[in-house]
């Protein structure tokens, strides 16, 4: 094993630790090309002071695998540049490195991967100081929009329509498996036929489905979602706008803000049942949840069109017909765009754009 000096407060181990945030936003700590590097050199490492100075992962491109100054031979995709107090340069694979340099590049290794981690989540963090005003903006105004109180008014409105008495029925159906049987009492032919007499049972006669469950599914309605979301929305942006936050801190709140966003989501994936609930074409099931109101002895209900809606005329006080207003709409899909921008690790957004 080959030994490099023990790193000490001034020299490589602590190195990358020193940075400040805006030093390392503007150094670059990757690259896809490390054998373009300047001053790299092939020779055997000289025994002195080194850093990690960047990472380079270049699997799946045409040239394979890059040389090792160790092995002597590409044998691997992941790797680190090391840079010497004398100004050269030299490719390693990590493995090599450990094996050749011991605890002494574990040390270096981590300090360079810490500045590196810090490095992608300061830059989410400008994202989001960018975006901040936006992002609580169009929060609002998603939480304020007509629609996610008419999505409410919708399940009310619907939960009436199918009454009391059926409802948690259809609760409990869309809270399960969505599956819409009806099973009917049915004469026992076969039993009759062994001279068992006249027998009826319980048959299977009808097995749909009910599309948009989630109008019907039991829980807290989308606003009050929504107003929650919001809520620890601005907890992360308060938290994220603090001067010298930890990495630990800021992996948090960005980790945070990518699940406010997949909730975000769910809840347009709510609304969207609205829609789906409603449509009466052919491929849709409007027309199955009325016969399967029918069959649960809800008499008069039929499904109309231009729009698709649902009819009552068995009403003792006149007809009830109900779907959304023809303004219905999923808001937040400038909100989705934004926290999608601000949460993507930087590395992946840079990987993508080449």
């Amino acid at each position: 094993m080959e030994y490099l000096p023990p790193p000490s407060k001034s020299s490589a181990g602590t190195y990358w630790s020193t940075k400040t945030d805006d030093e390392l936003l503007s150094t670059q700590l990757t690259t896809d090309d490390p054998e373009s590097l300047e001053d790299l050199s092939e020779d055997q490492p000289p025994i002195e002071e080194a850093l990690v100075e960047m990472a380079y992962n270049v699997s799946g491109r045409e040239r394979g695998m890059v040389r090792c100054v160790f092995c002597k031979h590409p044998n691997h995709f992941n790797g680190v540049v090391m840079r010497y107090k004398s100004g050269t340069r030299r490719l390693v694979g990590r493995d090599c490195a450990g094996k050749h340099y011991g605890v002494t590049f574990d040390l270096l290794a981590r300090d360079f991967d810490a500045a590196r981690d810090r490095r992608d989540y300061v830059e989410q963090q400008r994202l989001v100081m960018a975006r901040d005003r936006d992002i609580l903006g169009m929060m609002a105004a998603m939480r304020a929009d007509p629609s996610v109180a008419e999505f409410g008014e919708v399940r009310r409105r619907l939960r009436e329509f199918v009454g009391e008495k059926l409802w948690p029925k259809l609760v409990r159906i869309a809270d399960g498996d969505g599956r819409l049987v009806v099973e009917r009492r049915v004469v026992n032919y076969a039993a009759m036929e062994t001279g068992r007499g006249r027998q009826s049972v319980f048959a299977l006669v009808g097995d749909s489905y009910l599309r948009g469950a989630e109008l019907v599914r039991s829980g807290p309605t989308v606003a009050e979602r929504l107003r929650d979301i919001e809520e620890r929305l601005t907890g992360v942006v308060a938290t994220l706008r603090r001067d010298g936050v930890s990495t630990g801190t800021l992996r948090q709140n960005i980790v945070m803000l990518a699940d406010l966003l997949r909730e975000v989501e769910r809840e347009r994936v709510r609304m969207r049942a609205v829609n789906t609930f409603f449509d009466g074409s052919n491929g849709g099931g409007l027309g199955k949840f009325a016969s399967w109101l029918a069959d649960n002895g809800k008499q008069g209900v039929s499904v109309l069109s231009l729009p698709y809606r649902l009819y009552d005329q068995g009403r003792s006080n006149g007809h009830l017909e109900l779907c959304p207003s023809p303004h219905y709409r999923i808001p937040g899909a400038d909100l989705i765009e934004v926290m999608r921008d601000t949460t993507v690790r930087p590395s992946k957004r840079r990987k993508a754009t080449r």
